[in-house]
């Protein structure tokens, strides 16, 4: 990877396949990431903190750079060692473990949890006798994102209901997550955390899904807004319990790593990267306003004739993205730590205003 640049950015190339559903064009021409001068005048538009940026080339680590402020007061700022909530963008992670998993024959996923394991929260054991891993991963378990969220994990013991009948429709549900974590910790002996840290700590040496932070790294602060005089909160969703869903916390290189690894399909089988990659379950049309479908773990959506592979991710005051093109192997991952961050990310992924043809001339 190339030397991360704070301020300044060298030029480098990013697919516009890679816009959010938000953001209508559908072109793959290739655009520079932006300069120092408008992601700072971007932060401050959508009142944002801070930014951490790495791309990816060809499917390899490319440039990097950060911007803007990891914490206000006492202003602190955003360096290439701040780490921030990955939230969802931990799913892709959990994911590709349990492709490992399969990949060696401790996980099925077709073979239904209750043949083996017993899940006490879910008390309609008939809808539970459906439920598979690949209904995890592809969020059609009929389960709800979240019961009892205000709780540490551990310590929840309400009830979970389904909202529809399990493979019958779609639900995103970290729940769902939490219920495979459960099983796979169960069938390795193993916790989360140090399946992670064996498996992918090479490539992501600076990223944990528990306390405490990695050596070497910084922890940032999730605010509502930059402007806000004190305040904003920790990383209050890493605890020392990992929780597959939304509890990873990273460097926008560690991510991108990671992302490499999954663009040129290493570590993995062939056939768990189709399996992973292969789309699955259509996405409601108000999930995307473009055609979109859940592979294992990932969002793949259909954008100007190309294919985009890609997550988000939102834990309340973080925000953020990661995603690439399988045909160019163009990538980027965006790590926010401000509310807006989402609006902030969907307008340095939209494409530059098109310039009239009588004022290109007049250059």
């Amino acid at each position: 990877m190339r030397k991360p640049v704070t301020g300044r950015l060298a030029p480098a190339a990013l697919a516009l396949a890679l816009v959010l559903p938000s953001a209508m064009a559908a072109d793959l021409a290739l655009r520079p990431l932006p300069g120092a001068q408008r992601l700072a005048g971007q932060l401050s538009a959508f009142d944002v903190p801070g930014i951490a940026i790495a791309t990816l080339k060809r499917c390899e680590p490319d440039e990097a750079m950060v911007a803007g402020q990891a914490e206000l007061d006492p202003p602190r700022a955003v360096t290439p060692a701040t780490v921030f909530e990955a939230a969802s963008l931990s799913k892709p992670v959990f994911a590709w473990l349990v492709m490992q998993l399969v990949d060696e024959k401790l996980i099925d996923l077709d073979r239904p949890f209750a043949q083996t394991f017993d899940y006490a929260r879910i008390p309609d054991k008939a809808a539970y006798a459906l439920l598979t891993p690949r209904m995890v991963l592809t969020h059609r378990t009929g389960l709800p994102n979240w019961v009892d969220g205000d709780t540490h994990f551990p310590e929840r013991t309400a009830p979970i209901t389904f909202e529809h009948p399990p493979g019958t429709a779609y639900s995103y549900s970290g729940e769902a997550f939490q219920l495979l974590q459960t099983f796979v910790e169960r069938q390795t002996g193993l916790t989360l955390q140090a399946l992670f840290r064996a498996r992918l700590g090479r490539w992501m040496p600076h990223s944990s899904f528990t306390l405490p932070l990695p050596s070497g790294t910084q922890a940032s602060r999730g605010y509502r807004s930059a402007r806000q005089a004190g305040g904003g909160r920790d990383m209050s969703n890493l605890t020392d319990y990992p929780m597959a869903a939304a509890s990873l916390v990273t460097t926008a290189q560690d991510y991108a790593r990671f992302l490499s690894l999954v663009c040129k399909r290493e570590g993995l089988s062939r056939a768990a990267y189709d399996d992973m990659l292969r789309p699955q379950a259509p996405m409601p049309r108000g999930e995307s306003p473009f055609s979109a479908s859940r592979g294992l773990g990932w969002v793949i959506t259909y954008l100007g004739g190309s294919t985009r592979v890609s997550h988000n991710g939102s834990n309340g005051e973080y925000r953020a993205f990661a995603g690439f093109v399988p045909g160019s192997g163009d990538g980027v991952v965006m790590l926010t730590n401000g509310v807006n961050g989402r609006r902030l990310i969907e307008a340095l992924l939209q494409p530059p205003p098109a310039v009239p043809a009588s004022a290109a001339e007049a250059r």
